[in-house]
This record gives C-alpha cells, structure tokens and sequence, in this order.
C-alpha cells in the first residue's frame, strides 16, 4: 500500500510539473545596450541574428514593446532589414503595458502580451519592398509604435 502511494504521489509530482513548464512563457533577452546603433538593423551585432550565414537564412530580431514604441539595441522603431527569401523570426517582450507585433503584407503577427510576457512569430519575406509594422493594440499604432520591415 505505501509502494502504491509513493507510486502515485511520484506521478502526480511529475505531471504537475510538467503542466508548469508548458503552462510557463518563454523567455526572451534584449540584445543591445546603451550605445549608439543605426538606425536600419539587420547587419551582426545589433540586435539580429543570422546563425547559418546562408543568402536564405532566419533573421532573428529581438525587440521589446515599450509605451509606445519597439525597441532594439537601445534603438526606437527600427528599420528591420533582410533579403528576399529569408525567414524571418520575431522574438517580442512586453517590457510595459499591453501589446503584439504585426506586419500586415506577410499575415505575421505575435500574440497579444502583458508587461513582462514574450511572444515570437515566424514568416518567409517573399517580396521585396518596406513594409510597416506596428503594435495592433488600441491606438498604439497612431501614437507611432511602429517601424519599417525593409526587404531586399
């Protein structure tokens, strides 16, 4: 009888754990710093990542929401540059308030995150051009949360 209830206590333990894990938001880190960057982002060491090197890679950007503004690398809505083709993965925290990331020409959008949560979405750049995105929440988007998608 006590082996039976080790037994089932030992299973009860391990499946709430792992309801926590799956249940627990991923976490995101704000590349950058205080220094000055540029203002059109894409290159090595501003914030965004290209880990393969390949002409058709993922480009990482990890921008945090502000209110009301994105940020990266200590830059305000930053140009986000990239290459026809490439997949691009944005990584998003709230750091204040309420807000989502989105770019309406590639039906990208993250989910809709509190101060503290993070949020990432994923989509192939297949057109060239500069794009807007912008927080979707509220009026956030007219009180210039928003920056330019740039693709080459």
């Amino acid at each position: 009888m006590k082996n039976r209830f080790r037994i089932l206590a030992a299973s009860a333990i391990i499946v709430v754990a792992m309801l926590v894990a799956a249940c627990s938001p991923p976490t995101v880190s704000n590349a950058g710093g205080d220094n000055a960057k540029p203002a059109v982002l894409g290159e090595s060491g501003d914030g965004a990542s290209d880990p393969s090197g390949d002409s058709a890679s993922v480009k990482t950007f990890t921008l945090t929401g502000e209110n009301f503004k994105f940020v990266m690398g200590g830059v305000d809505n930053p140009d986000l540059k990239v290459k026809v083709g490439d997949t691009v993965r944005i990584e998003f925290t709230s750091k204040q308030g309420f807000h989502d990331w989105v770019v309406d020409e590639f039906n990208a959008a993250t989910a809709q995150v509190r101060a503290v949560n993070s949020t990432s979405v994923e989509f192939v750049a297949d057109k060239a051009g500069t794009f807007e995105y912008y927080c979707s929440v509220g009026s956030h988007r007219q009180q210039g949360m928003k920056g330019n998608l740039i693709v080459e």
